[in-house]
């Protein structure tokens, strides 16, 4: 999405995300990595925590432990967008178990009950409240029926369970269905194919420390900027103190930003050089933006600061 420029600022603060680092990726960065299964999402993120020597990692979107697949794990400040990352659309690949044989066109009509919105119940194993919510499932495809085994693929709103999905099918069909197999992939915008099992990941940083050659981990190991989507404003060098100091971003502060930003959209603030500062809330949109751009008033509400200037 091209900027809206209203001001050229000073841009010697920090650097580009890819210029970093191996210690600062670490800091703030995403490890794409394929979950096995058995260990739970927690302990995953607590493997990767101990193997590349840091204080903090957290996962986005928890999987339980007979589920693999996609899972990043946050790094350190990086956890700080979690939540802008939870509801994320997702994509799984099931294998349901029916007590009984359906016809592919059986199966499918049980389905089309389940494309679009839907309501659901998360399961009792959850650690989210019970309540009843409304999700939306943006495709449930069938890839193979074999016996009483069905195959499908799924791509749904963040926060869809599958189980419990699969558990309402067997209702609509009249007979009990289970989840014999789950895999994610697609979370966060990161497909399968990017991710690298635990062992993976451990020995491309070996290569990294031992052997100099860093290519292999920062292929896994992505800047959160290259992660995390949201619409963009950029600020000159003077504004990343009062920021990091906890300031609001007034409409003469901003130096450019995405021409489609409406008042109440979550928004990221970059430095000049590409580095996400902080996570904010518009008070105004562009257009006002712009046409007050020489004013002290309320553009954005600071909410979450990500790098610390002082």
């Amino acid at each position: 999405m091209p900027l809206t420029v209203l001001h050229k600022g000073k841009y010697e603060f920090g650097v580009a995300p890819s210029q970093r680092s191996l210690d600062a990726l670490f800091g703030y960065g995403v490890a794409l990595v394929d979950k096995p299964k058995g260990p739970s999402s927690h302990e995953v993120s607590s493997f990767v925590r101990k193997m590349l020597g840091i204080k903090k990692a957290g996962h986005s979107g928890t999987l339980d432990p007979e589920v693999s697949g996609v899972l990043p794990v946050l790094l350190q400040n990086s956890c700080k967008l979690a939540p802008l990352l939870m509801g994320s659309v997702k994509e799984y690949v099931c294998v349901m178990d029916c007590a009984k044989e359906f016809s592919r066109e059986e199966l499918d009509a049980a389905l089309e009950n389940f494309r679009g919105k839907i309501f659901q119940t998360p399961p009792l194993a959850s650690a989210v409240a019970k309540r009843l919510r409304v999700r939306t499932v943006y495709k449930l495809e069938i890839l193979e029926v074999r016996g009483r085994s069905v195959l499908f693929h799924s791509r749904v709103q963040g926060g869809t369970y599958i189980r419990k999905l699969v558990e309402d099918a067997g209702r609509v069909l009249g007979a009990g269905t289970t989840m014999a197999d789950l895999r994610r992939t697609l979370a966060a915008g990161i497909a399968e194919k990017d991710c690298v099992t635990l062992q993976e990941l451990s020995d491309r940083l070996w290569l990294a420390r031992e052997q100099g050659n860093e290519k292999p981990i920062r292929e896994c190991v992505r800047p959160i900027e290259e992660v995390v989507k949201v619409k963009r404003v950029v600020v000159g060098d003077g504004m990343l103190v009062p920021l990091s100091s906890g300031s609001n971003l007034a409409c003469g502060g901003v130096d450019a930003l995405d021409g489609k930003i409406g008042a109440g959209d979550v928004v990221g603030i970059f430095t000049g050089k590409g580095e996400l500062h902080s996570i904010a809330r518009a008070s105004l949109g562009t257009n006002e933006i712009a046409e007050k751009k020489n004013e002290r008033e309320m553009a954005f509400d600071v909410m979450r600061v990500v790098q610390s200037v002082k």
